[in-house]
């Protein structure tokens, strides 16, 4: 019984993922280290310490996100251990809603890159230079495949299963992937400059990848030529699609990596793709992929166009 007393912690730790738990020991610490201060209990937390230690934050608070997060981390260390979660207690979720109101800001959403984009984007491209490959590579399998850039930068060449009809693309990780069983992600070819498996198939050939390397990386010379190697940053990635923009004249401070993953929902929305398969593609656990969606005029016109009478 000891022994399985002293396993109990981590298996506890497993029922988030290890990012999440690593989030939430933080808050809890804290919140251990201001109780601390002020002399009361941390655990099991009286809501009305809970609710103070919420006021406190909410002073220099610049958003309503370290509040979420001291709430949820409490929330999960009292369920893990037993105890009441004092932030279900109203005093508590009512100074949640007072802070929501007072911090809340308006997101600054990235915009979508659209096809008519990624035609301009392709015609710049398309050189010769094996950065340009890559970069357009990134653009147009990100946009296809509606991926976080968590997903493009976990891309191994021997997982990608290149066939006539489509290509498959495994990912080991995804946010959706609860039970770490590896998501696959397919992609359909089609008859264009810009199908993403044509540009993958080039960019394999291209870089001299080799064995169990990743798609996306660094330029380096390698006996005499360029070739891929190594890991490509997000900072970099970032630069890259950056740069590309600029080529074309548009301004990229409205632009970021994750306006792939949207531009790609918005494209498969417009002609109708069931809501079910976009949030499979792009590995969304709800149907906050709709959030992501950016509606054309047409299609917004189309509610108030049924109503003619």
């Amino acid at each position: 019984m000891k022994a399985l007393e002293q396993c109990l912690p981590s298996i506890m730790n497993m029922s988030r993922a290890p990012r999440t738990v690593k989030k939430y020991d933080s808050a809890f610490c804290r919140w251990s280290k201001w109780a601390e201060r002020q002399k009361v209990p941390h655990l099991p937390a009286d809501p009305l310490h809970v609710a103070l230690y919420l006021v406190y934050i909410m002073q220099d608070a610049k958003t309503v996100s370290p509040l979420v997060s001291a709430v949820w981390a409490l929330s999960w260390k009292h369920d893990i251990q037993g105890y009441p979660d004092p932030c279900s207690n109203g005093v508590v979720k009512n100074v949640m809603q007072a802070a929501k109101r007072s911090l809340a800001r308006p997101k600054d959403r990235k915009l979508s890159l659209s096809k008519p984009l990624l035609e301009r984007l392709h015609r710049e491209l398309s050189s010769s230079s094996l950065q340009d490959l890559q970069t357009l590579t990134l653009i147009v399998l990100g946009h296809s495949g509606m991926m976080r850039w968590d997903d493009l930068a976990n891309i191994f060449v021997d997982e990608v299963a290149i066939k006539s009809s489509h290509m498959a693309v495994f990912l080991q990780v995804r946010k959706n992937d609860q039970l770490r069983q590896g998501s696959w992600v397919f992609i359909s070819r089609w008859e264009s400059d810009l199908s993403p498996v044509s540009q993958v198939e080039h960019l394999i050939e291209k870089g001299g990848h080799q064995g169990h390397v990743k798609l996306f990386g660094r330029i380096a010379r390698v006996k005499g030529r360029t070739a891929i190697r190594h890991s490509l940053s997000y900072s970099r990635a970032r630069e890259l699609v950056r740069k590309a923009l600029k080529r074309i004249g548009v301004n990229p401070d409205g632009y970021g990596l994750h306006g792939l993953r949207s531009g790609g929902a918005s494209t498969a929305a417009a002609p109708g793709v069931p809501d079910r398969l976009i949030q499979r593609q792009g590995g969304w656990r709800s149907d906050a992929m709709k959030a992501y969606i950016q509606e054309s005029l047409p299609n917004l016109l189309q509610v108030s166009q049924v109503l003619a009478v």
